[in-house]
């Protein structure tokens, strides 16, 4: 098979000649990783690893982030960070924004919110013709998450109880620019990638961070919108959401996502066995190599340990991505990323 039939063919939840895979990692662990393989471009780091998925995305021509002073950006949506220093890496921290004190929709009517001009589509057919033999996704919309930065989390969560209508303002702000966004990338491609992610986070490490009827009002019908475009021109809809979400896959299977990423592995609920058990005939599984102990502080060993596992239980009988529950982080050994992609372990069971 190719890369983009043996995806295809694990999406539909058939078994492929091979379970596929898919690579997410920071900066500093794609350079790392380039050294260490000895190639010059991330394109031929793919290849050393033998991953069947390619990105694509259109180019930037809005205007640059604002330099606020102090160390503090604003991009596009007016989300305000400061970049700082960890062990390992470095980190966004993210500040209040000029919306967070806002109370009604006629203060939020006053925020600069962009449009999808400040994206150039064009460039994106040419990637999609580079990409042939493999499966293409388009990602980078987010109707929750960033949302709640730009608001910050606590406003919103009042605003969900206390003023829905400012919720729901800022909810349709970002799904129309995001399904206007989706449009023009089908419409420059000729509905040239295959699959596509929307990323939110709905868990956390135990549970909801909203109730089940919250996200059925507030998440679930955005949602839907971006899930009807894609299917619309032959797409499948990846859902991204870390944390503890099994109490509303139902729900998330019910308007029509394909796959779910990342499947985060040490969140309650969220064991790979049980999954497919309960939902593996409905939708396909991406992610499930954990990133919070066995990538950064287990050996090789129980790295493939892992991934032996999801292969047996999400990968039974098709429908699983072999990829980590979240981007691999730089503390995490070269080693170790190499046992993960080891070809070997990706027979189907």
């Amino acid at each position: 098979m190719t890369p983009r039939e043996r995806v295809m063919t694990a999406i539909h939840r058939k078994a492929p000649d091979r379970v596929p895979a898919d690579y997410k990692a920071e900066p500093e662990v794609n350079e790392m990783m380039t050294r260490r393989l000895g190639v010059s471009s991330y394109d031929g780091l793919l290849e050393k690893l033998e991953i069947d998925v390619r990105r694509i995305d259109p180019r930037y021509v809005g205007p640059p982030n604002k330099d606020l002073g102090d160390g503090v950006f604003e991009d596009y949506w007016g989300i305000r960070s400061k970049r700082l220093a960890a062990t390992h890496g470095t980190y966004d921290q993210h500040v209040p924004t000029a919306i967070w004190n806002a109370t009604t929709v006629a203060e939020l009517e006053k925020h600069n919110w962009p449009s999808p001009d400040i994206f150039d589509y064009s460039v994106m057919k040419a990637q999609c013709e580079k990409y042939l033999e493999y499966a293409v996704l388009y990602e980078g919309s987010d109707l929750f998450t960033r949302p709640s930065i730009l608001r910050g989390m606590e406003n919103l969560f009042y605003d969900l109880v206390d003023r829905p209508e400012v919720a729901h303002y800022i909810f349709e702000k970002f799904t129309a620019f995001y399904c206007e966004d989706l449009t023009r990338a089908l419409e420059a491609t000729n509905a040239g990638f295959q699959f596509y992610c929307e990323w939110s986070d709905y868990g956390t490490q135990q549970g909801l961070l909203i109730s089940r009827d919250m996200w059925l009002e507030f998440a679930g019908p955005y949602l839907k919108r971006l899930v009807d475009i894609c299917h619309t021109a032959g797409v499948k809809f990846m859902m991204h959401s870390c944390g503890a979400i099994r109490d509303i896959l139902p729900e998330i299977i019910g308007i029509g996502t394909d796959v779910l990423d990342p499947v985060q592995v040490a969140a309650k609920g969220m064991e790979p066995a049980g999954l497919h058990r309960d939902f593996g005939d409905r939708i396909c599984f991406h992610g499930g190599i954990c990133t919070q102990t066995t990538l950064p502080f287990g050996t090789p060993e129980d790295v493939r340990r892992n991934v032996r596992e999801c292969v047996r239980t999400l990968g039974a009988g098709g429908g699983y991505i072999i990829a980590p529950s979240h981007n691999i982080q730089p503390d995490t050994s070269a080693e170790n990323i190499l046992a993960m992609y080891e070809p070997s372990l990706r027979k189907c069971p």
